[in-house]
């Protein structure tokens, strides 16, 4: 197929999109007429709207301008009932934002309507990021919480309007919010995000919490450590293993307070701190030392497991924490 003809192929498929919606519009009783011309139609019940003749056309040839008509449709599909209807307008939407800013107005419409799916609408206005910027801030104080949790995630791609926004989000209702808040502040990186994560480590909600471990421990490691280990001993799976995934994320720099882990009383601590010292590469650091007494107290909180895991890759010649060196998971 050349490029004249995938052109027209492209443009035959995305004026049947137009076409369809606008079928859909007009309640689905468009009569096409053999003559290949567009009968002007008027949309029946509570408005004398019409549609020119040549509105199709235009679109099929995607000559679509800044024009009443168009903005008529789009957002008349948002507000169907029909959700085929919804998704063309916002797609559409979508595709307008760059050039339009009514586009972007209903887009944000959308969201707050809760007209859509508002994982679709959302993707699309961060698709258009940075000019939806100066319209989520007003959203975080939408009565929805689902409205509030995505205007959250959107700032994250805006830094200067995160950084003056997003932390107060952090002490939201909803937990949901709670958690976008401070995983969003993960990119701004500032010292009243470490402080609003460090509070939420100790949030009544495990969701919460686990995001609040990887926040802090990527916007300051050492700080953040001595904080993030008790965590590995929280009630909640989901949380114990945020809070080893970020400390070994972080690497040999936080091996002091992870080590420090080793004496505390929970065993299920004591068990996470071994297992992180084993994903770092102190365990195989220790292996050929002189003096194994650390390394007998990493084994006896690990267990047979990681004790036989260890001897196991001495015998292969592998060491983790090493450049290159697989995942415990890789290995097993």
């Amino acid at each position: 197929m050349d490029g004249r003809t995938g052109l027209v192929v492209v443009s035959l498929v995305a004026g049947g999109a137009w076409a369809l919606l606008v079928v859909a519009l007009l309640g689905g009783r468009v009569r096409a007429r053999r003559d290949e011309r567009l009968a002007t139609t008027t949309i029946p019940a509570d408005t004398e709207w019409r549609m020119p003749e040549d509105a199709l056309d235009r679109v099929r040839l995607a000559k679509i301008g800044d024009d009443d008509e168009t903005r008529e449709i789009l957002l008349r599909a948002l507000r169907s009932d029909e959700p085929e209807l919804r998704l063309a307008s916002v797609t559409t939407l979508g595709r307008l934002g760059d050039r339009y800013e009514w586009a972007i107005d209903g887009l944000v419409e959308a969201l707050v309507q809760e007209a859509d799916n508002p994982v679709r609408v959302a993707g699309q206005l961060d698709r258009l990021a940075p000019r939806c910027g100066s319209r989520l801030p007003p959203l975080l104080e939408h009565p929805s919480s689902v409205v509030r949790f995505y205007a959250v995630r959107l700032l994250a791609r805006y830094e200067a309007l995160a950084t003056r926004h997003v932390p107060r989000m952090t002490a939201d209702s909803s937990a949901n919010v709670r958690a976008a808040a401070v995983e969003t502040l993960t990119a701004v990186a500032s010292g009243e995000a470490l402080r609003c994560a460090l509070r939420l480590l100790d949030d009544p909600h495990p969701v919460v919490r686990a995001h609040a471990c990887r926040t802090a421990a990527a916007i300051a490691p050492v700080i953040a450590a001595s904080f993030i280990v008790p965590l590995l001993g929280d009630r909640s799976w989901w949380v114990r293993e945020a809070a080893r995934e970020a400390l070994v994320a972080a690497g040999r720099d936080v091996s002091g307070p992870v080590e420090r882990g080793l004496h505390e009383e929970c065993t299920t601590v004591r068990t996470g701190a071994a297992r992180v010292l084993q994903d770092i590469g102190v365990v195989d650091s220790l292996v050929d030392d002189a003096d194994l007494g650390q390394l007998e107290r990493i084994f006896d909180a690990g267990g047979r497991r990681l004790r036989e895991a260890a001897t196991d890759r001495r015998r292969r010649g592998l060491r983790l924490g090493a450049p290159g060196a697989q995942s415990v998971e890789a290995l097993s």
